[in-house]
């Protein structure tokens, strides 16, 4: 089978326009081009790509499975594309972070944006990961570093806490709780409780301490950030356990935060390789990170 990227390009057009007519002006080409084109994919896929309705070309169920996997291909084409272009301009100036979601939205970003301050020529990448393992998993491939909630336990990483904050009870305002100066588990029990995403880690320690305390809660809603959970709170949802400094919890409106009677922490720890040797933004970013805890 010998299938060319003409083909491949003339054939996702026409899915794109609907019409012949169309696809050859987006290409560039002729009409007759475009068909010829068609017809010599079908000819190498052995099925029928289109059916025509009014003047309009529908493609058959096949032609939509195909055209899955062609967009997946040029997609990566057009990342591999992205990347050549940014090697020609960084060279090797290039930093490649994963995260967890909890810290997608504060942390990291204050991280790089102290880093692009130092580094303003280099390339940095944010990946975000939905799990512990899967962060840790990339940082073993080829990240130069991942942040969860957790040091990791192999041993073939090293790691840096950057923050380790105390947990705090969200509420809405106005709640039954507000007046507390502290909350205990069983003052949440049957409320309905907003959570982090099952596969936190942070979320399983949450359940293990409830659990414990053989205290019931209604689990209605979860998601994957700290800052979605309190938005939620602040609609009136329900109320959370959440691990974040008081000041950013107190900055988001609608909710009140206070001190959660638990022996938990909720730690923000930058990890890495030990078996890969650093680049130079590398080093440049792990100094930023290590002032950051001065700095804090």
């Amino acid at each position: 089978m010998k299938i060319t990227f003409r083909q491949i390009d003339a054939f996702r057009t026409v899915v794109s326009t609907g019409t012949v007519t169309e696809a050859a002006t987006v290409l560039g080409i002729s009409q007759p081009a475009v068909s010829r084109l068609i017809s010599d994919l079908e000819a190498e896929v052995g099925f029928q790509l289109f059916q025509r309705s009014s003047r309009i070309l529908v493609p058959t169920e096949e032609a939509r499975l195909l055209v899955g996997e062609v967009r997946q291909a040029i997609s990566g084409m057009e990342h591999i594309k992205q990347a050549a272009a940014a090697i020609a301009r960084f060279g090797h100036a290039r930093l490649t972070l994963v995260t967890t979601p909890t810290f997608s939205t504060h942390l990291v970003p204050e991280l790089i944006e102290r880093f692009a301050a130092v580094r303003p020529e280099a390339m940095a990448r944010m990946e975000i990961e939905a799990n512990d393992d899967t962060v840790e998993w990339l940082v073993s491939q080829n990240f130069d570093f991942g942040i969860t909630s957790n040091e990791p336990m192999n041993p073939s990483f090293d790691s840096l806490v950057l923050n380790n904050e105390d947990v705090y009870c969200v509420l809405p305002k106005g709640h039954h709780l507000s007046g507390r100066a502290l909350v205990h588990a069983h003052d949440l029990a049957n409320e309905s409780f907003i959570s982090y995403i099952s596969t936190s880690r942070f979320r399983f320690e949450i359940d293990r301490f409830f659990a414990a305390k053989g205290v019931e809660r209604r689990m209605q809603y979860e998601t994957r950030t700290t800052d979605a959970i309190c938005r939620l709170v602040a609609h009136g949802l329900g109320v959370a356990v959440v691990g974040s400094s008081e000041s950013y919890l107190k900055s988001i409106p609608g909710c009140i935060a206070l001190p959660f009677a638990a022996p938990l922490s909720f730690r923000s720890v930058l990890f890495w390789s030990k078996q890969r040797a650093f680049s130079a933004v590398a080093n440049d970013f792990l100094e930023i990170a290590q002032k950051s805890i001065s700095a804090n």
